[in-house]
């Protein structure tokens, strides 16, 4: 039955995430043709002419911008709608009497929604690569070939690969595997703590939405001051090395925030099985 309520979270969410990954398609080319304004291979030939033309790529690349923040955030705020809607509105009535359990309802809306934002994010982070290649590329002087300019971009990525690890102190290899595995985590923490504020405005007799916005916000707020305490108690302590601080840091940061989803995930549940209330 869990297979099955997965499946149908994923075809009620599809339409809208696919239309997003669209999107970011589109943002990246409007990204691609800013780029190819005469302005940038100027820069790239030592030149510094500038024409009508490269008006449009810059207002193309502020578009580039703005549209890559609208589609981040507007995939969270997606999910955060449609688990209110399916779980505390009359569309959730069906869902509830379902043979299933709570926590499989919640996994489920977790899961779902957690791989949607992570789709995006990952569309994000490669839209922004492919962006950074096309800029550097046009920069390129024109006597340059495509092997040539990927041989001068693998050794310079590798002479700052190395230059961050020596600066920083740390085993990069190990740092780098890390931050995977706590990006790919930080979106099912999000949601979780997302989930756990709207489960919270329910309690609220009146106002309930303005309730799950405010509790969010309140919720944000708390877990930035703890890490800010966290953060300085190992500023005073006997970390001398920054590299240590900043892996410490990043870590006591992650921590704070898995362990406030955690706590909300059972707020989310006490609230669906005792607290149910959708008048």
């Amino acid at each position: 039955m869990l297979g099955r309520l997965i499946k149908h979270e994923w075809k009620s969410t599809y339409k809208v995430g696919c239309l997003m990954l669209a999107a970011m398609a589109v943002t990246t080319f409007l990204g691609w043709m800013s780029f190819q304004t005469p302005m940038w291979r100027s820069m790239g030939d030592g030149g510094g002419r500038f024409i009508w033309l490269d008006i449009f790529g810059a207002f193309t690349l502020v578009m580039y911008v703005v549209l890559l923040v609208v589609i981040n955030s507007g995939i969270v705020i997606y999910v955060g709608v449609h688990f209110y809607k399916t779980m505390y509105t009359d569309e959730g009535y069906l869902l509830h009497t379902l043979p299933v359990t709570k926590h499989e309802i919640l996994f489920c809306k977790i899961l779902v929604g957690g791989l949607w934002v992570l789709i995006i994010v990952f569309s994000m982070y490669l839209s922004i690569f492919l962006l950074g290649l096309s800029m550097m590329w046009a920069v390129m002087p024109e006597q340059y070939t495509m092997t040539e300019f990927w041989a001068e971009f693998r050794e310079g990525m590798g002479a700052i690969y190395q230059m961050a690890g020596l600066e920083l102190g740390i085993d990069l290899n190990a740092w780098l595997v890390l931050a995977l595995f706590s990006q790919i985590l930080s979106p099912f923490i999000m949601l979780t703590t997302l989930f756990g504020a709207i489960s919270i405005g329910q309690l609220a007799s009146k106002h309930r939405v303005l309730t799950a916005i405010l509790s969010y916000a309140g919720i944000l707020f708390a877990e930035s001051i703890l890490s800010s305490i966290i953060r300085s108690m190992l500023t005073f302590s006997s970390l001398y090395d920054f590299g240590a601080y900043v892996d410490r840091s990043a870590f006591a940061s992650f921590t704070v925030k898995l362990m406030v989803a955690i706590g909300l995930y059972f707020v989310s549940w006490h609230v669906t099985s005792n607290k149910l209330n959708m008048d």
